[in-house]
């Protein structure tokens, strides 16, 4: 791979260089300040249109408390929110390549800049902070993210008729992620059934049968359930024949 007086932080027409697709580009929560800072790490990826490689050589910060590059696009940074996390770069006057988080699926890029691709995504909570997590790091377009901590989605639920659950606050609107939920079921007697399924679907994607009753012995499990579109609102539906379940998400898997 050639590039010009070793600028690497650069894009370049795709058919320059060995297609790596993505290649590095991991996301953590900031050491210093999680709040409002998320780390990138150096990475190559083909940007948006797959017309040009876009390569960070060394790892940005971004501070969502300010808006441009390796900040938030635009607008004031929001509480309950999933946001995109891309790599921004200037094919043209070659200007630094760095990183942006925007709650849109199309970021406001900054002056001169024209090309960008997602690499990821951050959640927010109420009290405006990002979630803390883990992104993993590697040589594939697939990726998943862990909450470090499941997010309660879900508080005593009882509907015995398959009933929707909006996950909006936790996982990007995307049709058939792959969501992993931890269930916390409480029946009312041995062999009640807790079921799990994705909005769309049809089928009992996911069945508890729980072994014993009462509020001291309760019946958990991680299972993965696809995250459909209820219109826009990544959403799963849930039963129980009797009883009441607590559903948390665990994390997600996506693509980029």
């Amino acid at each position: 791979m050639s590039v010009v007086n070793n600028e690497t932080s650069k894009a370049f027409p795709y058919s320059s260089f060995i297609p790596f697709y993505f290649n590095g580009l991991g996301i953590s929560n900031n050491a210093t300040t999680p709040n409002t800072l998320l780390n990138v790490a150096a990475g190559s990826c083909l940007d948006s249109t797959g017309t040009f490689q876009l390569t960070l050589s060394s790892a940005v910060v971004i501070n969502a408390a300010t808006n441009g590059l390796n900040g938030l696009d635009t607008g004031t940074f929001a509480a309950s929110t999933v946001y995109k996390v891309f790599v921004v770069c200037d094919p043209v006057t070659q200007q630094a390549a760095g990183a942006m988080i925007s709650a849109s699926a199309t970021p406001l890029l900054p002056f001169g800049y024209s090309a960008y691709a997602l690499i990821g995504y951050a959640t927010t909570d109420a009290s405006v902070h990002f979630l803390a997590g883990y992104w993993s790091d590697n040589d594939s377009a697939r990726r998943t993210f862990t909450y470090d901590a499941p997010i309660i989605a879900l508080d005593n639920g009882a509907q015995t008729g398959y009933t929707g659950v909006a996950l909006t606050a936790f996982v990007p609107p995307v049709a058939n992620t792959p969501v992993v939920i931890y269930s916390d079921y409480t029946a009312n007697a041995a062999a009640d059934i807790e079921n799990l399924q994705g909005y769309n679907s049809t089928g009992d994607a996911v069945t508890i049968i729980a072994p014993v009753a009462g509020a001291t012995a309760h019946t958990t499990q991680q299972n993965t359930v696809l995250a459909q579109l209820n219109t826009a609102a990544p959403s799963i539906k849930y039963k129980v024949s009797a009883g009441t379940v607590d559903l948390y998400v665990c994390g997600y898997t996506f693509d980029l």
